[in-house]
């Protein structure tokens, strides 16, 4: 790092109690455009390959094969490696994505863009769309853009970046990019800063959200789906670097509960019954199934809206049936922001009630997301739909590996089940005893679960069930966890 840039930042405050520290470094020769990472391998990218290391022990085991030219930034979708790459600095500018089979470690080409207006430095994938940032360089620095586009290839939108991001690349242009939640983290080219971005609600300019100090000098980086940490590169000393962040746990209290459209067994319709019952045990995070909106057997009433009222908190809906002049479906309460939501119909076995999974993003108080799922998935048996509903839920988690997550709803299945197998492939319940839910006068069954992913970013402090009887069908499940990174 160049002397002036490290006073620069000092100045800033920028590196007091600066939080990415190398947490390892292994010596790869290939280190000199980008690093990216699997399970069980790390891939140092250079400009005409890829090698290929083992990350326990640190030994070369292999090297791509196939043409390549100017290799950038790289992303794992699906188990293959997504590469950028370009012509530069050749004019004009020529842009393809290459992908590597890491099995054979063959290079080839995924997505040839031709002459697209810049030379590309990262792809990236996320909400169902491609991201492509394509670099200009020097006095064209400020035109270099990102690109969303569809699974067609058809351009949807497009950004440039703010002036306070370009005034510091210099003659070079941004190298790496990440999303992670909601924000685009960038790098440039020399200095060790990760740029924080987002979306704008309006306008073409991407939003400046701060900076993070890196322990690697620019280029690309990626998600290590490991430590949930960054890696990098050093170009100079030719390492990989793997770069993590101490933090204090954050410790979230979070509710799942079938609320019954708030009618009790005692067949009184009761909201604000069902909101002392959440506020019994203070939760950050509360997941509802079963909620009405506006329908007729519920007194017109939005109880999602009703809810976060009497609990003083943030709610979204997710409908999944159009019910006597309303909707049915689940909701999601938070004491935090909800940056956003999204609902999503699962899978319809045999003309079924209509189920859905309702995804949101969290704004935790330290700035970190945590991805919230709520569902509620099929009662009939067999258990095709459900899971079918897993296997969805599962997918929706492709190249999250590095997001903390949780998932809770009445899954309508018991621990051993195919349903509950298909979900223990990438989520860990809260609870490894049977802690029974229904039914709610006295409970033999567990079907309602909170569950989370990865594994190594939670710690369970605590779950039981809400000694409430009367207000639901179904008795509350509560855990308190910790997000450790």
């Amino acid at each position: 790092m160049r002397i002036w840039t490290v006073f620069l930042l000092a100045a800033q405050g920028f590196l007091l109690g600066a939080e990415w520290k190398a947490a390892r470094k292994m010596p790869a020769p290939e280190a000199h455009q980008a690093a990216a990472a699997d399970k069980d391998f790390v891939y140092a990218i250079t400009s005409r390959a890829v090698a290929k290391y083992d990350r326990k022990t640190g030994q070369r085991v292999a090297v791509s094969t196939g043409a390549a030219r100017h290799l950038n930034s790289g992303f794992f979708w699906k188990g293959k490696l997504l590469c950028a790459h370009s012509n530069y600095p050749l004019k004009p500018e020529r842009s393809e994505i290459k992908v590597l089979d890491v099995g054979s470690m063959k290079l080839t080409t995924f997505k040839d863009f031709g002459n697209a207006g810049g030379s590309l430095t990262w792809v990236l994938r996320k909400d169902g769309h491609w991201w492509c940032n394509f670099a200009l360089y020097g006095a064209d620095n400020p035109k270099t853009f990102l690109a969303k586009y569809d699974d067609q290839w058809r351009e949807l939108a497009r950004w440039t970046y703010p002036e306070k991001v370009i005034s510091q690349l210099g003659r070079h242009s941004l190298s790496g990019g990440i999303w992670r939640g909601n924000e685009l983290w960038v790098t440039g080219h020399d200095d060790p800063v990760a740029f924080r971005l987002r979306l704008p609600n309006a306008g073409k300019v991407l939003e400046y959200a701060g900076k993070h100090f890196i322990p690697f000098t620019g280029q690309g980086f990626a998600h290590d789906p490991v430590t949930g940490g960054l890696i990098g590169i050093s170009r100079a000393k030719r390492q990989i670097i793997f770069a993590t962040r101490k933090v204090k746990p954050l410790r979230l209290r979070v509710l799942c509960y079938n609320i019954h459209h708030a009618e009790g067994i005692d067949r009184k319709l009761d909201v604000p019954r069902i909101a002392r019952v959440i506020l019994s045990v203070k939760p950050d995070l509360v997941a509802l199934q079963e909620v009405d909106q506006k329908t007729k057997r519920t007194m017109g009433v939005n109880q999602t809206a009703e809810l976060a009222r009497l609990t003083k908190m943030n709610g979204v809906f997710g409908a999944n049936i159009d019910f006597q002049g309303g909707h049915y479906g689940n909701a999601v309460l938070s004491r935090f922001p909800i940056a956003r939501h999204k609902n999503h119909h699962l899978p319809n076995v045999d003309s079924g009630e209509q189920r859905g999974v309702l995804e949101t993003i969290i704004e935790l108080p330290d700035k970190r997301t945590v991805l919230l799922l709520a569902t509620h998935l099929d009662h009939r048996r067999p258990d095709q739909e459900r899971l079918a509903s897993a296997k969805f839920i599962n997918g929706l988690m492709a190249n999250r590996d590095a997001m903390p997550a949780i998932l809770a709803g009445d899954l309508n299945d018991v621990s051993g089940s195919p349903t509950l197998k298909e979900f223990s492939k990438l989520w860990t319940r809260t609870n490894a005893k049977i802690m029974p839910t229904v039914p709610v006068t006295k409970p033999r069954r567990q079907i309602d679960f909170i569950l989370m992913r990865p594994a190594a970013r939670w710690k369970v402090i605590e779950t039981k069930v809400l000694d409430e009887a009367v207000a639901s069908d179904h008795r509350a499940i509560f855990a308190v966890i910790e997000l450790l990174e």
